[in-house]
């Protein structure tokens, strides 16, 4: 006879007790997912070469016309063009959004329309400020993290800084001293279904 034979029904209440706990951290953590689809991708590499250049900085990288109200992502070059239209064949609706470092004082920023979205809505930007930050400090191990919500993908990339000018520009905006090459800047956040 084993340890809990003199109590048959502690075995059955501590089973219990394990599967319920499980369903509760099951519930309350979002879905993680490992990988994205090869045009989401696609879409982060071309997003992150945007953030190689100075000549704009946080949101306007993405939509440079935002000042006008204007929300439509425009590809500025043949690869970007290939990538929102491989998007759109594939019948992708695509919103990007943005955090930066300062996580802790500022909020989401977006969203940019990718591709138009057909029906219903879109998760908004405030919704995504815990996950963001969460993601932020995930990138100081990995590269990705994916989660499902309200019906979409939320895949979150890190923006890097990939020069001496980035960390230079990110320390005098408020961010941490000890930042250098290569560390995370920001979260590129492609919402998708």
């Amino acid at each position: 006879m084993g340890r809990f034979s003199a109590y048959p029904s502690m075995r059955t209440i501590t089973l219990v007790s394990i599967i319920a706990l499980a369903a509760v951290l099951l519930a309350a953590a979002p879905a993680r997912l490992d990988s994205v689809p090869d045009a989401i991708f696609r879409l982060n590499e071309c997003i992150q070469l945007r953030f190689l250049d100075a000549k704009a900085f946080g949101m306007r990288r993405i939509l440079p016309m935002q000042y006008h109200g204007l929300r439509t992502f425009q590809p500025e070059n043949l690869n970007e063009q290939a990538v929102v239209d491989q998007l759109r064949q594939s019948g992708y609706e695509v919103v990007f959004y943005l955090l930066g470092d300062n996580a802790r004082r500022s909020a989401v920023q977006g969203p940019a329309f990718i591709t138009p979205i057909r029906a219903g809505q879109f998760p908004q930007p405030d919704t995504l400020l815990d996950d963001g930050r969460r993601a932020l400090l995930s990138f100081q191990k990995g590269e990705g993290y994916d989660i499902r919500k309200d019906g979409w993908t939320v895949a979150m990339r890190p923006l890097r800084a990939s020069n001496e000018a980035c960390v230079r520009c990110h320390v005098a905006g408020g961010a941490e001293s000890k930042l250098k090459i290569g560390d995370a800047l920001g979260v590129a956040m492609y919402v998708y279904r």
